[in-house]
């Protein structure tokens, strides 16, 4: 009777090394904790006087290809390309703390200041990118994508002038602010008001 407990007894610390062996095999259990937030450094509020004439707003694909060289020969395992679509809204009108007025008993004359980009920003949420390989001798990295968007928007600027944007933009001020002052009640009938544009 004595060796069949014992027998017993072995069996089952047996099966309880082998029931222990099999849940903690795989060691203990490691959990990632993710922190995030932000901090502000610095803020600050500026006047500003600007009409904002023309809200443009665009969906750009850029892309740059970059290969490390000795003279002209490419170096293998050096090629890099990276490709990223996105949307950008510019705000286009005059800074008006740059008009220049002149009053008289009769009348008053506005020349307005040329038309230019007030801000250019990306829309949140929009960009995609697209095409990113890279090497372990030449890898894509931050100020990669920074320099990219940099080149990008002011290319994207002059296209906007060239375009016409800009002489678009300094009409629409010129339309806003002779509607507005039109409407200004108590104006004298006889009274002058002629807005010009920066040639």
């Amino acid at each position: 009777m004595k060796r069949l407990v014992a027998i017993l007894l072995a069996v089952v610390i047996v099966l309880s090394g082998v029931i222990a062996f099999l849940v903690f095999r795989r060691g203990p259990v490691v959990e990632t904790q993710t922190r995030q937030g932000g901090q502000v450094i610095s803020a600050e509020v500026i006047k500003s006087f600007k009409i904002s004439a023309l809200t443009y707003r665009y969906t750009n694909l850029i892309y740059s290809e970059d290969v490390k060289k000795i003279g002209n020969v490419n170096i293998p395992f050096t090629k890099k390309y990276l490709a990223v679509r996105y949307e950008g809204v510019m705000e286009i009108g005059i800074d008006a703390s740059q008009m220049q007025v002149t009053q008289t008993d009769t009348g008053v004359t506005i020349v307005l200041p040329p038309a230019q980009v007030l801000s250019h920003t990306l829309v949140p949420g929009s960009t995609e990118v697209l095409v990113d390989v890279d090497t372990l001798f030449n890898y894509n990295k931050v100020e990669d994508y920074t320099q990219l968007f940099d080149a990008e928007q002011q290319a994207m600027e002059q296209k906007a002038a060239d375009s016409g944007l800009l002489t678009q933009a300094a009409q629409n001020a010129k339309d806003q602010l002779t509607a507005f002052l039109s409407s200004i009640p108590g104006v004298p009938a006889d009274y002058t008001i002629t807005i010009n544009l920066t040639p």
